[in-house]
């Protein structure tokens, strides 16, 4: 797909299948995989229903975080690492040995994945400007009802669970306002 530079594109998770998990410890939505055939870079939202080892992804960069549900622990490469709603963003590499174990049942998780370029993914729980530089790959997924502005008029509204994002962020000037989204950005990334 040739998308014009900041023509954004919204996804919403309850408008894509869910794919179970071959060793039955959850599902996956894929929002965005570009490209579609063999994608360099994938935006997904996963139900984790049980404790399991995550897929091995070679030459892949992983960015994990926890939208709701008590949290995880994660056991990567035997270090533990708690990630939690609200809290940063877990980010290692497809080719480590991950092991997840839920805190207090299932949970719902955002995750990017990266083999070209070089990704960012932060949480924004408050209005500020977008943390990202022009002409890099950008996205925000609204864990909860955010919006995001433009001085020009543009505007987004996003409900809970909805993904927007765009090829290439022309101008630096858009600002988000959520009490809880996170947002991307894949610097190198040549669609």
């Amino acid at each position: 797909m040739s998308l014009h530079p900041n023509a954004w594109q919204r996804v919403a998770l309850r408008q894509t299948p869910a794919s179970p998990w071959r060793n039955g410890g959850g599902k996956t939505h894929e929002l965005v995989a570009q490209p579609a055939d063999s994608w360099l870079w994938r935006a997904s939202v996963a139900h984790v229903e049980c404790d399991g080892p995550f897929s091995h992804f070679a030459h892949t960069q992983r960015h994990f975080a926890v939208i709701r549900g008590a949290g995880v622990k994660l056991l990567i490469d035997g270090k533990a690492r708690t990630v939690t709603p609200g809290g940063a963003v877990a980010s290692f590499s497809g080719e480590q040995a991950c092991q997840c174990e839920l805190l207090d049942g299932p949970t719902l998780d955002f995750n990017l994945m990266t083999r070209a370029g070089t990704a960012r993914l932060e949480r924004c729980s408050r209005a500020q400007p977008l943390p990202w530089i022009t002409g890099q790959l950008a996205g925000i997924y609204a864990c909860d009802a955010t919006s995001l502005s433009h001085p020009s008029g543009q505007q987004w509204t996003l409900a809970p669970d909805e993904l927007l994002w765009t090829p290439e962020l022309c101008e630096a000037s858009w600002q988000v306002e959520s009490r809880d989204a996170l947002v991307f950005s894949i610097a190198g990334y040549a669609s």
